[in-house]
């Protein structure tokens, strides 16, 4: 006795999956744009990471025509979020510089270690005494001492040498490069430009290394320059930040 056969049921074919279509781009524009958003407040790297959710701001819009739309809309709002953010902390930026420049051109003299005088605008400073700019940075330059150059000191020709000791005092909340000071390069001697001299064999020294003055400190540094036979009247220039007011110590050296 026979049994018939039971049918065997196939299971349903399964349909591939459809492919991701703009899919890197979407996850791209997201990872552009949280690094333009993660960037954005900090000044020194911003415009690289602007330009980085610009580039994510496209992708993202490429992406919404693709499968992974919800993931390119987050991408695309983080970029234009992270340009906006750079354009506002950049826009800050340039309020707080242009405050401390204006702070500058209002620098006050006095007697060295002492508190600035306002009636000592009238006369600009010399030596033995300190300006003091309004955000709190001064300087004091030493009466000038006769220097001996060496056999190959610049420049040649060197009839007499006068060297001068200034003192930096970092009188603000931040740190105060000194690169950004005119360390000695603007110096006049009876009306005339008075070359710096650089030695490093002799007396006079001359070389000067930039450095980072903390807040609450001082650096010293020397500064010798090429002057005339007999005594005259001597000019020494200070700047310690582009258009701020300048500093001009005026004495006989």
């Amino acid at each position: 006795m026979t049994y018939p056969t039971q049918p065997v049921y196939a299971p349903p074919p399964v349909a591939p999956p459809k492919p991701t279509r703009f899919g890197a781009l979407a996850w791209t524009a997201l990872i552009l744009g949280i690094v333009g958003v993660v960037g954005s407040p900090i000044i020194i790297f911003n415009n690289l990471t602007v330009i980085a959710a610009v580039v994510g701001l496209v992708l993202g819009v490429i992406a919404l025509f693709g499968t992974r739309k919800v993931l390119a809309i987050i991408g695309v709002v983080l970029c234009v979020a992270a340009i906006v953010f750079t354009v506002l902390a950049q826009q800050s930026a340039v309020e707080e510089l242009d405050k401390i420049l204006d702070g500058t051109n209002q620098g006050q003299t006095g007697v060295g270690g002492e508190t600035p005088k306002p009636d000592a605008l009238v006369d600009p400073p010399t030596w033995g005494e300190r300006h003091t700019w309004a955000n709190g940075l001064s300087i004091d330059v030493v009466p000038p001492v006769a220097c001996t150059p060496g056999q190959y000191s610049a420049p040649p020709n060197i009839v007499r040498a006068v060297k001068f000791k200034v003192t930096i005092t970092n009188g603000t909340s931040a740190a105060f490069e000194t690169a950004l000071l005119s360390l000695g390069n603007d110096a006049q001697f009876n009306g005339q430009k008075a070359e710096r001299i650089f030695d490093t064999s002799g007396a006079c020294g001359g070389t000067l290394d930039t450095a980072t003055v903390l807040p609450g400190k001082t650096y010293t540094y020397e500064v010798a320059y090429s002057v005339g036979a007999q005594p005259g009247e001597m000019q020494l220039v200070f700047e310690p930040s582009f258009n701020s007011d300048k500093a001009a110590f005026v004495g006989q050296a």
